[in-house]
């Protein structure tokens, strides 16, 4: 009998290997050795590209470009960031918000980059965050569970009627359903363990965070000293063409775990002289509250008044240095609470100017390439309070007692779809032994006719059908399966004899099959 190959599977099997090792090279995470980074966007930053819930994609490269938009983290504040990179600064990028008027006061190295920019996914961060609610997942695993179940229990209609047409299902799909629900199990199994080995609670020792000032000032201007009719932040001022200027400040607070913040705020201009030490403080703005993690404001500013300041100190004192400084400090004041603990602090960024007779013009930096305008400040709490571990995965911080309840559902769901394939398989067992071998074996089983296979060749009645498929998986090739007469015959034929198991329809032991004899005539 010819063999029939099985080449086709093989390459279908190698195809599927080949293509889910592809998928993993590429969308594998990095935080298991891959290339690709998912991060949910939160925040309106990015708009109108990215919206709040998007899911971006990013991937690893040796370099990076102006204009690319990149994630890194920000080591100051513990958070990963999606911007843009507008500029370098020696190795260092310089990257801003498409929809932020300043910059990122941090400027990450290529090391502190994890990747660009690959594939962006509308709203499916939000899709992640409602898996990640316990019931929501327990629900969806119910789901899929029962989905599962049903696509391998449902039996095909049969049509017509054939009374030697072998009853039973395909086995395919029991078999299918074992490996995979076993499959599941163990990897539930292997979850809840680790989520077990992890506590469900952290110590908080530092909590970080991060204030921000971003500076500007404007003024009317005749045209045609200027390249517009406005004077514009970083360009000097001249009394002599305008008196009043408007000077602005905008605030910010990052920081994980940070609640209830509030504060207030006052904007003073000082005029000073660092040689004699003479100070003068002209109030811009009174104190004033607010709430929140950011606010700004403006206030209005005559340099005329302040030059007059000084010429009038001059006179009264005799002391005339040939240059002033003017500095605007707002002075900000924060409350929040962070892991149940209170948190307080300050910050005073300073704008200073540097003014003599005829203009007024931006003191540089203490440090090279330093912003004028933008300032910064770090922060640090120190608690003993704890808050809710979390283990990292695909980007995502997920909680440890999460991790248990899904471990345990999930388990809890495949066990009871393994004990209803069990049950299934018992009752197709005490149905039939035809049906039990199908569920068995039913990879192996070619229907056949009845075309004498017993009259050609040698037969061999073997115990039991297991043994019937040892042979059959040694010699490679099917059992050969064919009712007649109300018998179901197992058939395997091996080195010129022919290997049979022989059942009646409806029992469950094999009759007693006399072989076919030879007669010999003189």
């Amino acid at each position: 009998m010819r063999k029939f190959p099985r080449f086709p599977v093989l390459v279908i099997n190698l195809s599927l290997v080949v293509s889910l090792a592809a998928v993993w090279i590429v969308f594998a995470p990095t935080q298991i050795g891959g290339q690709a980074a998912y991060v949910m966007v939160n925040g309106i930053s990015m708009e109108p590209g990215f919206h709040q819930g998007d899911l971006a994609i990013v991937k690893t490269a040796p370099d990076y470009d102006v204009g690319e938009i990149v994630t890194y983290r920000d080591a100051r504040i513990s958070a990963y960031v999606i911007h843009r990179i507008i500029d370098m600064e020696q190795d260092r990028y310089v990257l801003q918000g498409d929809n932020n008027s300043w910059v990122d006061a941090y400027h990450p190295t290529q090391d502190e980059i994890i990747g660009k920019l690959w594939i962006r996914v509308p709203q499916f961060g939000k899709t992640m965050e409602w898996l990640r609610s316990p019931i929501n997942m327990a629900l969806t695993t119910a789901l899929l569970g029962g989905i599962l179940m049903a696509s391998m229990l449902i039996q095909p209609k049969q049509h017509g009627k054939n009374k030697n047409k072998p009853s039973g299902n395909s086995t395919g799909g029991v078999e299918l359903a074992l490996y995979t629900l076993g499959f599941i199990a163990l990897l539930f199994l292997g979850l809840t363990i680790f989520a077990f080995s992890r506590p469900i609670t952290r110590t908080v020792d530092k909590i970080k965070y991060l204030q921000t000032g971003v500076f500007f000032y404007s003024a009317a201007a005749p045209s045609g000293i200027y390249d517009t009719d406005i004077v514009r932040s970083g360009e000097p001022i001249f009394p002599k063409l305008t008196c009043s200027i408007n000077v602005g400040f905008v605030y910010n607070l990052v920081g994980d775990q940070l609640q209830e913040v509030s504060g207030s705020q006052q904007l003073n201009a000082y005029v000073s002289d660092a040689q004699s030490g003479w100070l003068r403080t002209i109030p811009l703005q009174a104190e004033t509250v607010f709430s929140g993690n950011s606010y700004s404001t403006t206030a209005a500013l005559d340099l005329c008044q302040v030059q007059a300041l000084v010429d009038s100190v001059g006179q009264e004192t005799g002391f005339r240095p040939s240059t002033y400084t003017l500095t605007i400090i707002p002075h900000v004041a924060i409350h929040a609470k962070t892991a149940g603990q209170e948190l307080s602090d300050s910050f005073e960024p300073k704008l200073v100017f540097n003014f003599d007779k005829v203009h007024f013009f931006l003191a540089g930096g203490s440090k090279p390439k330093t912003d004028p305008l933008r300032s910064s400040q770090d922060g640090l709490m120190i608690t003993t309070a704890t808050q809710a571990n979390t283990v990292s995965a695909l980007g995502f911080e997920f909680d440890v007692i999460f991790l248990r309840i899904v471990g345990m559902v999930g388990l809890g769901f495949t066990l009871f779809g393994l004990l209803i394939l069990g049950w299934y398989i018992f009752e197709a067992a005490q149905r039939s032994q035809e049906a039990l071998i199908r569920i068995k074996y039913g990879a192996l089983l070619m229907e056949v006719y009845d075309r004498g296979f017993e009259s050609t060749s040698p037969v061999i009645d073997v115990a039991t059908i297991d043994d019937l498929a040892k042979l059959a998986e040694r010699q490679n090739t099917m059992i050969l399966h064919m009712m007649r007469d109300y018998l179901q015959f197992y058939l395997v034929q091996s080195e010129g004899a022919t290997y049979r198991y022989v059942i009646s329809e409806g029992r469950n032991s094999p009759p007693k099959i006399a072989a076919p004899r030879t007669t010999n005539s003189d």
